[in-house]
């Protein structure tokens, strides 16, 4: 069963283990709990009682990025450990933020992320997940351009789209 949780400061170093793959755009667990973005947070993802991967949820995302509205909540950082991807964990993780983004967040209306183009494998699980693209891009950032992906985050736990589904998964 995948979990999501807030991490205190005094528990970053929790993080640190935590890798990507080879060819992936988050950097690894140790370098991401470095940032000191005023405001930001950070947060595990758990499946059963392992962690196996972290996130980070930026309110003054919308400072930063143009196409974010003042109400939305940026996501930043997602990295599902390298040693766990493959089993579904980040399209579950992804389907549950936007309920445990609201409680966490109850001034907030969306999320919203970027994921790189080059990154077919995230966009595919972000999408399955219950994320929206409106066919923009945003080409300001460092590591290229990238899909712009919003979820509202009123609404409760999304559905996990698959060929077996009735869920409506299109946006």
């Amino acid at each position: 069963m995948i979990r999501l949780s807030p991490v205190p400061p005094r528990q970053l170093g929790d993080l640190a283990g935590l890798r990507q793959q080879p060819g992936q755009y988050a950097n690894d667990g140790a370098q991401m709990i470095l940032d000191d973005t005023p405001e930001l947070s950070f947060h595990a993802i758990h499946d059963g009682a392992e962690l196996v991967g972290m996130f980070k949820l930026d309110p003054r995302y919308p400072e930063r990025h143009d196409f974010a509205a003042p109400t939305d909540l940026g996501i930043r950082g997602v990295l599902i450990d390298a040693r766990c991807q493959g089993r579904g964990i980040g399209t579950r993780a992804m389907a549950a933020l936007p309920a445990y983004a609201a409680t966490q967040y109850p001034d907030k209306r969306r999320l919203v992320l970027t994921v790189n183009l080059l990154n077919p494998a995230a966009y595919a699980a972000y999408r399955k997940a219950g994320f929206h693209d409106r066919g923009e891009i945003f080409t300001g950032g460092s590591r290229g351009p990238q899909h712009i992906l919003w979820a509202d985050l009123r609404a409760s736990e999304r559905p996990i789209c698959s060929a077996r589904s009735s869920s409506p998964c299109s946006g």
